[in-house]
């Protein structure tokens, strides 16, 4: 059995200290498995305990080319109507899981998905331009938050935070949305908080490294 793993590089044997130590096969293996992995099955407890936590509406996107896609969401118990529904597609720089994941790709692929935008004015707080867009995201990537401001629908705002994977690429981004009446200032940097929160235990889940 100890020659198969050693076949298979699983294990290594290091002949000047007479030890087996872990092989680097076991890298290759741990890739697959997180690349195999179903972000929603991850990120389902992390999202279930900032809906608790909050109780406002829950989140969970990817990029589909120069937009988003949502992929999960759980509703808050409150009464809320929003755009968004899993399987809808949603505009990328005036949504809080949008900018969480540009800002966070390189600069080409960055480059590419804002010229692809039509930056269609949402509401009078959209960010209509490419400059005040790169501007925004600059603002984002220190402390790994994004916001949405009112900016894709009038009298609502989101704080949101990218998904890691285990090449340190943002794949994902979660957020929690809520009326803007029904949030203090403190209430809202306290969102800010919980939603990172979230984003970086899935994002362990997923094998990523600070």
């Amino acid at each position: 059995q100890l020659n198969t793993l050693l076949e298979h590089g699983l294990v290594r044997f290091d002949e000047h200290k007479q030890a087996y130590y872990p092989g680097y096969g076991l890298l290759a293996l741990a890739h697959r498995t997180w690349a195999n992995l179903d972000i929603r099955d991850v990120a389902a407890d992390p999202m279930r305990d900032l809906w608790s936590s909050t109780q406002e509406t829950i989140h969970l996107a990817v990029l589909d080319g120069s937009d988003v896609i949502y992929i999960d969401k759980l509703e808050s118990p409150k009464s809320l109507r929003l755009y968004s529904a899993v399987g809808k597609k949603g505009p990328i720089y005036c949504t809080g899981v949008g900018k969480a994941m540009l800002a966070f790709l390189s600069d080409d692929k960055q480059q590419a998905i804002i010229e692809a935008q039509a930056f269609f004015r949402h509401t009078e707080h959209t960010l209509d331009t490419a400059e005040a867009l790169k501007a925004n995201l600059g603002l984002i990537r220190e402390p790994g938050i994004s916001l949405d401001l009112e900016e894709h629908e009038m009298g609502i705002k989101c704080a949101a935070a990218p998904i890691f994977n285990v090449r340190n690429e943002a794949v994902a981004a979660i957020s929690v949305t809520a009326p803007a009446f029904r949030i203090s200032d403190d209430a809202y940097e306290k969102m800010k908080i919980q939603v990172k929160q979230a984003a970086d235990s899935i994002s362990k889940r997923l094998g990523a490294y600070e």
